[in-house]
């Protein structure tokens, strides 16, 4: 009996990211229809046989969408037949073995924040190096200060200071 392979999947509002997670794949076969996708082919180190189906929630363009195998996995765009953001991947049930690729994933409202905010583009390191070009922090203010200058204390606390000022 075959095994199911790890496929990862993303949407925009026209296509379909499928990646099919096989190193190695060997003697493939890929049979897209408009409804459907099924895949049987074995790959990895022991070779083993792997398969599985998806039913498509909305048709697809099968003329339209393309697939990439490279000896990691097979990466595919399905187009979608008509513009719009599916909730889920397939018909049915959930399927165990597709996972949501968080990478390429984006929400219905993610590409509206892009076009309208110029930081939606802009990722968590290139700003970080934007703030040290423009003088910002630097590794160096971060050290900590030498003991031996700082001002000494009596040992008393907060209330016994107060204490004293009565």
């Amino acid at each position: 009996m075959p095994l199911h392979p790890t496929v990862l999947w993303a949407q925009r509002a026209d296509v379909i990211y499928l990646t099919v997670e096989i190193s190695d794949i060997n003697n493939h076969k890929i049979d897209l229809t408009e409804k459907k996708l099924t895949f049987t082919g074995t790959g990895e180190k022991e070779q083993n046989e792997y398969a599985f189906d998806i039913e498509f929630y909305k048709d697809v363009d099968v003329e339209k969408s393309k697939k990439h195998l490279t000896a990691r996995n097979l990466t595919m765009a399905v187009y979608k037949k008509e513009e719009a953001w599916w909730p889920k991947l397939q018909t049915g049930n959930k399927l165990n073995f597709v996972k949501v690729d968080f990478q390429k994933w984006k929400d219905e409202d993610d590409e509206d924040i892009q076009e309208n905010d110029p930081m939606g583009t802009m990722d968590f390191q290139s700003l970080m190096q934007q703030a040290g070009a423009n003088g910002g922090l630097n590794m160096d203010d971060l050290t900590p200060p030498n003991l031996d200058d700082m001002p000494e204390e009596d040992g008393s606390t907060d209330e016994e200071d107060e204490l004293k000022k009565d």
